[in-house]
């Protein structure tokens, strides 16, 4: 049978479908994303349910175990608290929509040892009956890390006071009942009984609105309707829907990430998944933007959506080298000096473009000036898809003999000034890239520094300047290793200069060489022995000026 509209919903118990997730008789599709909630997404979760409010439709499809429709997996932390599992039923029900709400109640009421999303221990969850009692339980509920020792101190002493119960008691009433008419001494009134009887009936009797999918349904409908019917929780990203929308051809496109996250571990944590896949339209001349790319998904084949997949993968770490490149690339040695990491994605597809026609020298100095200009006019910081998609399609008729992107004539070293302070301002990153490309050799002795370990550091030092309104701009400072810091300390320059030239031999041209490598000129030199603060910025500057015109002539 097709599914040709969302289907209708039937009550089902919360608590139950929890129990079930416990046997494993409730799992995850391996398509959905891992458990992602923090503390205070499932304290929200919690006080709603306490309060009787909505809290969402759950999917589900019923599947045999071992023939299932799609391959499933056991929600996070079971083999840890439980021997059940899947293979022990013969027919199984997958979350389709719903994991992370049902996942976090497994692991309020069974605790597996496992920590939250951002977190390195585990939590529990409790409920204070005192502050319930005062008719508010939304401050009621409190998640408390293992970690926190003394706050898991002061709960666990409530606890032992009767005046909070941990959540764990909730998944089973005969244990629930006994404490509260056998074992507690705090709530002594029938009211108060009552009303802790009554915040536990509303937890274990609580329903929710259950889709249930028969397993006759087509894959892409199936999918259709997991797409259609996702409106809580954390919403879909562009991969979460393309990671369905490829299943159904065959492809892990999970599985696919995780290998290329293993292969390049440094460019994975500076991109999103979804690079790939704006990759993937550009190369179908396509806007990389959501609702283009999955019609892209849709109307490729399975072995086509493969190849074009590990395309992306070759341009885009071919893009990250260049990026990365401290000579003959662009100077982000570090991830955290990419300027914008959104910027492989146009590069790498005019990599591809460059590549297509020869590798010839002249397209590789349009293809710089591009990226430079980018970079320093703050081309990149709106618009991210359209800017990408116009840069491909006008860069590209540019490498082909056409005219020059239009914007271009008006980036010049004139509307640019370098005396910016914000180090995470993608000008601020691409001057010191600059930097890098002019070698930022070791002021000690002048040989190459591992500039990996350099740390971004004052010329001038803001313990001895720092009253002077522009101590922080990138004017004053660059890349200096920590052996070369502990020479200069805090020193003025007037004062760890002629160490430094001492190291060199006192060889005074090979000593302005290494402040050179640092875009520090002979006036920069001289602002330096003299202490001049003002003189040295204003070197620096026309020193900056001097090589963004450079890169910007191509």
């Amino acid at each position: 049978m097709e599914v040709t509209e969302t289907p209708k919903a039937n009550p089902e118990n919360l608590l139950a479908i929890i129990r079930d997730a416990y046997g494993a008789k409730v799992v995850i599709p391996e398509f959905q994303r891992s458990f992602v909630w923090e503390r205070e997404n499932i304290e929200e979760l919690l006080v709603s349910i306490l309060q009787g409010y909505f809290i969402g439709t759950f999917l589900m499809l019923d599947t045999s175990s071992d023939k299932p429709v799609f391959p499933f997996r056991p929600v996070e932390g079971l083999e840890k608290v439980s021997m059940a599992r899947p293979n022990g039923h013969a027919n199984v029900r997958l979350v389709l929509d719903g994991q992370q709400r049902v996942t976090s109640l497994f692991y309020v009421l069974y605790k597996p040892p496992i920590p939250l999303k951002n977190a390195h221990n585990p939590y529990r969850f409790y409920f204070r009956i005192d502050l319930a009692l005062d008719g508010d339980p939304e401050d009621a509920v409190s998640g408390v890390s293992l970690a926190d020792r003394r706050r898991l101190s002061e709960m666990e002493s409530l606890v032992r006071d009767h005046r909070a119960i941990r959540f764990s008691l909730f998944k089973d009433s005969s244990s629930f009942f006994r404490w509260l008419y056998s074992e507690q001494q705090y709530l002594q009134s029938p009211e108060s009984k009552n009303t802790m009887e009554a915040f536990y009936h509303r937890f274990a009797n609580f329903m929710v609105p259950v889709v249930d999918l028969s397993r006759e349904s087509r894959k892409d409908n199936i999918v259709n309707t997991f797409e259609r019917i996702n409106r809580t929780g954390v919403s879909l990203s562009l991969f979460d829907l393309a990671v369905a929308r490829v299943y159904i051809k065959g492809i892990r496109l999970r599985d696919l990430w995780r290998s290329f996250e293993r292969e390049h571990r440094k460019l994975a944590r500076a991109i999103k998944p979804e690079f790939l896949l704006k990759l993937v339209a550009l190369f179908k001349s396509k806007e990389p933007k959501r609702g283009p790319v999955l019609d892209v998904i849709e109307e490729i084949d399975g072995a086509e959506f493969l190849d074009k997949w590990q395309r992306a993968e070759g341009y885009m770490v071919k893009a990250y080298q260049r990026v990365t490149a401290p000579s003959g690339g662009y100077g982000a040695v570090d991830t955290r000096w990419i300027p914008y990491s959104t910027m492989l994605v146009p590069l790498a597809a005019l990599l591809r473009a460059v590549e297509e026609r020869g590798n010839a020298a002249h397209l590789y100095g349009k293809l710089d000036r591009w990226y430079w200009a980018s970079v320093l006019s703050h081309r990149y910081d709106q618009a991210v898809d359209t800017r990408t998609f116009e840069d491909v399609r006008v860069v590209t008729a540019w490498l082909d003999g056409g005219p020059a992107p239009p914007w271009l004539a008006s980036v010049s070293p004139q509307s640019i000034d370098p005396d910016v302070d914000e180090p995470r301002s993608a000008l601020y990153r691409g001057l010191m890239c600059l930097v890098v490309l002019q070698g930022a050799r070791d002021f000690i002795n002048g040989q190459q520094a591992n500039l990996l370990e350099c740390h971004d550091d004052h010329i001038f030092p803001r313990s001895k300047f720092g009253k002077l309104e522009r101590v922080n701009s990138i004017l004053n400072r660059t890349l200096i290793s920590r052996q070369t810091n502990e020479v200069k300390g805090n020193r003025r320059p007037s004062e760890y200069v002629p160490l430094f030239l001492e190291r060199h031999g006192n060889n005074e041209p090979q000593f302005l060489a290494t402040l050179s490598s640092h875009m520090v000129s002979p006036n920069g030199y001289e602002a330096l022995r003299d202490d001049n603060f003002g003189s040295f910025l204003e070197a620096r500057r026309q020193a900056f000026l001097g090589e963004i015109q450079r890169q910007l002539a191509g």
